[in-house]
């Protein structure tokens, strides 16, 4: 058990109990007296040590987990999971695959889906072409360290790079091989960026629950003439990322 002596809790605090206890637990986590893999102290002994209920103790152990912070065992008790992958990579012309290598992460690709087909209405808006015109559709799923994060879904003119799909894209950055293969350079970017809930496609496909929190980053990918070379919506496990946004006055 982890050393919580100089931790006390305030009953007479207008504070809710499951709240203190919540933020005694990730204070042991933030200054990493609990590492990731780490069991956290059993209800029986944090009931003992402050003398509450075992629905507080759940209540305050829940929010942990629900915030990415801690994982539970079933029989085995509740552990500190992995620090969340920092997802601020958006802020740069770059993919997730590629920020990912960079940094030294392990990454895998599975390749879900390729397909040639007519886009909707909307996303043949989206990509500046005509209604009919044919669209490359890849369909990927992102591993990290071997866990399943990412789902990948790219929209790319037909016309720019027809023999696209005829590329193994397994365990392989997509805008490395565009612009080595067919000139497809990226210049700029448009990013949208919103929280939602998973799906039934996203549960199965990243091991969730449905309704879990994702996050949903939509762009539109341009060349240095202005052309529209891509269109991808990304959706990110909510439980082991998060976005870091750094901000300056150097604009």
């Amino acid at each position: 058990m982890p050393n919580l002596k100089n931790n006390i809790l305030d009953k007479d605090s207008p504070i809710p109990l499951y709240f203190q206890l919540k933020n005694i637990l990730k204070e042991t986590i933030d200054t990493k007296e609990l590492k990731p893999g780490n069991s956290l102290p059993s209800e029986r002994e944090l009931k003992e040590k402050y003398q509450i209920s075992r629905p507080t103790i759940r209540q305050a152990l829940n929010e942990l987990a629900n915030e990415g912070l801690v994982y539970k065992k079933k029989g085995k008790g509740t552990f500190v999971a992995k620090p969340k992958i920092n997802y601020g990579f958006i802020q740069k012309l770059t993919t997730f695959y590629d920020d990912m290598k960079k940094k030294g992460f392990n990454t895998k690709t599975k390749v879900i889906k390729t397909e040639v087909k007519t886009g909707s209405t909307a996303l043949a808006k989206k990509l500046n072409i005509k209604e009919n015109d044919k669209i490359i559709f890849i369909k990927r799923l992102r591993f990290i360290e071997g866990e399943p994060i990412v789902i990948v879904m790219n929209h790319i003119p037909f016309k720019l790079c027809p023999q696209l799909l005829e590329v193994n894209l397994k365990d392989k950055s997509l805008y490395e091989i565009m612009e080595s293969k067919f000139d497809l350079v990226p210049n700029r970017a448009q990013i949208t960026l919103e929280p939602i809930i998973a799906k039934k496609f996203d549960s199965k496909l990243l091991d969730i629950k449905i309704g879990s929190p994702m996050f949903l980053m939509k762009n539109i990918t341009y060349t240095k003439d202005g052309i529209i070379m891509d269109y991808f919506e990304s959706r990110f496990r909510g439980d082991k990322g998060k976005v870091k946004v750094d901000l300056n006055n150097d604009i």
